[in-house]
């Protein structure tokens, strides 16, 4: 007794699976568990890929320090929300405020020597231009004068470096965001450019982007601007939706595969919902038709390596077996070409006379 074995082919957004008939040609007659009608509508084209939440350039900054010292106080905790020029750390400065008090001093003290030797100077020229001292005097005021100011100019300039230092003592938030690490506690001695290279890092959580990693075989079918649609595990029954911005040059090898980044930007409002480095479950829609013959992916099943459906004529008889040329194949309909028409009535599920259905997942 020959057996025939049927295969269904069920896709859809979720997912799809393979379905096997085996069936006896003995007697019986097909019974039809479900059915739909051929109607007009839109066929995609779909690329499947898995992506990755990132944070764009400049919206996740590192805030470290230049100064040395006792971490005096750090007023932040991760999660907290900080403003653009929030303070989120300061660095004891007792010693170095020390030293500007001493340059502010010499400041002064080079201001003193400057008046004196400015105002020595008509004196030595009178003297000079009444023959009373010799012109070497004179020579020896101006550069004693010249070297006051310059030494003053020098003292200035050691005030002002030591202020900047100063500054760096107090760390301020460069943009709004959210505290996402905290790398060193209030009493630890940080040493500028040994020790820490990174005291707060702050995040900001609305500029987010996602990266798509495309097989080489597939990235010929990518071009900008293609819409694309994903989801997260956090949120699966949130369906999110981008725009294909950029596809990068330069190639990314994993496991001897190679890929291509594909760059999709995500918008503030959709942000609120994602998390850096969320897996996004990717879906390009490479090629979109509307307004076609269009028929479900579970009406078409392989018989005997040829993809057939199920066509139901009349309720009353056996459903008639059609091969339908199909054009633009999606993910839960294709484009018709000819075969089948608007208003057929195709079969879905059937159960076959005697027959045993088991489902093998893709």
């Amino acid at each position: 007794m020959k057996k025939l074995i049927f295969i269904l082919i069920a896709l859809s957004i979720t997912g799809g699976g393979i379905w096997y008939f085996t069936s006896s040609k003995d007697g019986g007659a097909i019974k039809i568990l479900k059915t739909t009608t051929i109607e007009r509508g839109e066929v995609s084209k779909i690329l499947e890929a898995t992506g990755i939440v990132k944070a764009q350039v400049g919206a996740r900054v590192e805030i470290g320090t230049r100064a040395t010292g006792e971490l005096h106080t750090v007023p932040v905790k991760v999660g907290d929300h900080v403003k653009k020029g929030d303070l989120v750390a300061e660095i004891d400065s007792r010693e170095l405020r020390a030293r500007i008090n001493e340059a502010a001093a010499d400041l002064r003290l080079q201001q003193a020597q400057l008046i004196y030797m400015e105002k020595n100077l008509p004196r030595k020229r009178s003297l000079v231009n009444q023959d009373l001292e010799p012109q070497d005097s004179l020579d020896i005021a101006y550069q004693d004068a010249e070297m006051a100011r310059h030494s003053v100019a020098a003292s200035r300039a050691r005030l002002q470096t030591l202020n900047i230092q100063l500054s760096y003592t107090k760390i301020f938030s460069p943009m709004n965001g959210v505290v996402s690490q905290v790398a060193a506690q209030e009493g630890e001695t940080i040493v500028s450019g040994l020790s820490v290279s990174n005291l707060i890092t702050v995040l900001d959580p609305s500029r987010l982007e996602m990266w798509i990693y495309i097989d080489e075989t597939d990235v010929g079918r990518v071009t900008t601007g293609l819409r694309v649609r994903y989801t997260v595990d956090a949120f699966r029954d949130q369906i999110f939706e981008g725009v294909v911005n950029r596809i990068y040059p330069e190639p990314e090898i994993r496991d001897n595969i190679v890929y291509y980044r594909v760059l999709v930007k995500i918008t503030a409002e959709e942000a609120q919902w994602l998390r850096p480095e969320m897996t996004t479950q990717c879906k390009i829609i490479v090629e979109t038709k509307t307004d076609i013959i269009a028929v479900p992916n579970t009406a078409l099943k392989w018989v005997a390596n040829r993809q057939v459906c199920f066509v139901i004529d009349d309720p009353k008889k056996e459903p008639r077996e059609v091969s339908p040329v199909l054009g633009l194949v999606g993910l839960e309909k294709s484009e018709v070409l000819s075969g089948l028409k608007e208003g057929d009535v195709v079969a879905t599920q059937l159960v076959l006379p005697g027959s045993k259905v088991k489902k093998k997942d893709d």
